[in-house]
């Protein structure tokens, strides 16, 4: 009998969603999409596991739930948001389903001092490449230009961005 934490619950998302990898899975990735993990040793369902948010990554995110009560400013240019690629999952652009991942909302839902409710989910079917779009934390840019009255203007992009291989990102 199938543990009842795990009977999946369909939801409805955000158009887009993050997953996590560590940069050696990209080659991978960037050729096949992402895999159903399957997992026949564990209660935890098959699938593909994002984040179901609208924010951008912090430390709530798997993996970095992990690592706790952490400083940030500590560890300067090795943080470990920036050593992790982030895949933008368009939903649009596919037809999966998507379910609320209960292990991540129980387990990690005490490591952030609050119900995560759909933060954490999975689908039980691969994710196509033609959905998927690499994010990276990336170096702050920005710059001054005057206007046509003389008025400087500025203008920025965050770190948080479309990943290009050009450009240096630590």
């Amino acid at each position: 009998m199938r543990n009842a934490l795990f009977v999946p619950r369909k939801i409805q998302t955000n158009r887009f969603l993050f997953h996590v990898s560590h940069p050696a899975c990209r080659e991978g990735i960037q050729k096949y999409g992402l895999l159903v993990n399957k997992k026949s040793y564990s209660e935890i369902p098959d699938g593909v596991y994002a984040h179901n948010l609208l924010t951008e990554p912090d430390y709530h995110w798997y993996p970095f739930v992990l690592i706790g009560d952490y400083d940030p400013g500590c560890i300067n240019d090795n943080d470990p948001l920036k050593l992790y690629d982030f895949w933008r999952i368009d939903t649009q652009k596919i037809e999966n389903n998507w379910y609320i991942d209960y292990a991540g909302r129980y387990d990690f839902g005490h490591l952030i001092g609050y119900d995560p409710k759909d933060m954490y989910i999975y689908t039980d079917k691969d994710v196509s490449i033609r959905a998927l779009q690499l994010f990276r934390l990336q170096n702050d840019q920005s710059w001054q230009f005057e206007g046509v009255k003389g008025a400087v203007h500025f203008r920025g992009i965050g770190e948080f961005r479309p990943f290009n291989e050009n450009e240096s990102f630590l």
